[in-house]
């Protein structure tokens, strides 16, 4: 409040019949005394023609490439799709396919580490090995899984 009252000092105003009242008058805070930051330059016209030439380019880019339905994807992500097969061990099914040894498929599978879930069901012998191979053009990787049957 004390801040207020000083900027608050009465003034002496003359009144119409000659009287003189005393009002106070507000008084405005002292300001900063550095001067204000140099104005920026303006840009010259041939920063202005490439500025405009830029932004103008790439946006002809992008056009085109709404226009056509232009999209870009690694050179992976253009191949087929691996083919899945699985080769079961003699007794051994899945859930899915009863009777075949030797399931093949398509699947998506993304880059990377997946999971393909297989319910398998023994009919008879004790097991053997699982071979799951993923072929892709003249690529193939075989995964093998020692099968144990147990019963209960």
């Amino acid at each position: 409040m004390q801040g207020i009252q000083s900027m608050i000092r009465p003034c002496v105003v003359p009144r119409e019949n000659g009287s003189r009242t005393t009002r106070p008058t507000v008084t405005t805070p002292p300001t900063d005394t550095q001067p204000p930051a140099p104005a920026r330059p303006k840009p010259t016209l041939a920063q202005r023609i490439v500025a405009f030439t830029f932004i103008g380019a790439f946006g002809l880019t992008m056009l085109t490439v709404i226009m056509t339905g232009l999209y870009v994807r690694s050179p992976s992500a253009r191949r087929a799709p691996p083919t899945p097969a699985v080769t079961l061990p003699p007794g051994i099914e899945l859930d899915a396919h009863p009777g075949q040894r030797r399931v093949t498929g398509r699947a998506a599978l993304a880059g990377g580490n997946n999971a393909l879930p297989l319910t398998l069901v023994a009919r008879s012998g004790g097991g053997g090995q699982l071979a799951a191979r993923l072929k892709r053009g003249d690529e193939q990787k075989v995964f093998v899984v020692d099968v144990t049957v147990v019963e209960p």
